[in-house]
């Protein structure tokens, strides 16, 4: 499965985990509440695997390795597929309990989000031939780097910093420190 095939079935695997989430709880706003916590760790797992797929390739050379540097472009709009799913999860939830929703939140605390979906904005648009041309290719390398370390911070960012509410942010706050280390040894060791 590569291409466009392997992007269907993985949005479709994250639409129907989001689907799910939503159909088991017990109520409208726990419902919304599970499918955007769903949508987020299915972004997580789609993130990572694009984040890590070259360092993979170069620490374990295998078929499965350099199929997934193959298929980054795909598991990549899987990622912002899953990342819009979250995002209408989020304005609905919004909508429907506006005072669940800003409980504890400023203005500041949205910043990295916003971030965030400008730059899977941009970076999906890039992702195609026509813009990918238009910014040219250094550029094109430039935007695509800043882009996945900036997803990479955010996610560790909100992993790290929700550990106090409950201790099973640590596990994968700490998945994306060491991944990000990871990524780092293997850029400068290559």
């Amino acid at each position: 499965m590569t291409g466009w095939n392997l992007f269907g079935v993985l949005t479709v695997i994250v639409t129907l985990f989001a689907l799910t989430a939503f159909a088991i709880a017990p109520n409208e706003v726990e419902s919304l509440q599970y499918a955007i916590r769903a949508t987020a760790r299915t972004s997580f797992i789609l993130f990572l695997t694009v984040f890590l797929a070259t360092s993979f390739a170069r620490l374990v050379p295998s078929a499965l390795t350099r199929a997934l540097v193959r298929e980054r472009r795909y598991i990549g709009l899987s990622f912002a597929a899953s990342q819009f799913l979250h995002a209408v999860a989020l304005i609905i939830y919004i909508r429907t309990a506006p005072d669940s929703f800003w409980v504890g939140r400023t203005p500041a605390t949205n910043i990295p989000g916003s971030i965030g979906y400008l730059m899977i904005l941009l970076l999906t648009v890039t992702s195609f031939a026509m813009p990918a041309r238009l910014v040219g290719p250094a550029n094109w390398r430039r935007l695509h780097l800043a882009g996945v370390w900036i997803f990479a911070v955010i996610f560790a960012a909100s992993f790290l910093t929700r550990v106090h509410q409950h201790a099973g942010y640590l596990v994968p706050g700490m998945i994306m420190v060491v991944a990000m280390l990871l990524r780092m040894a293997e850029r400068f060791e290559g």
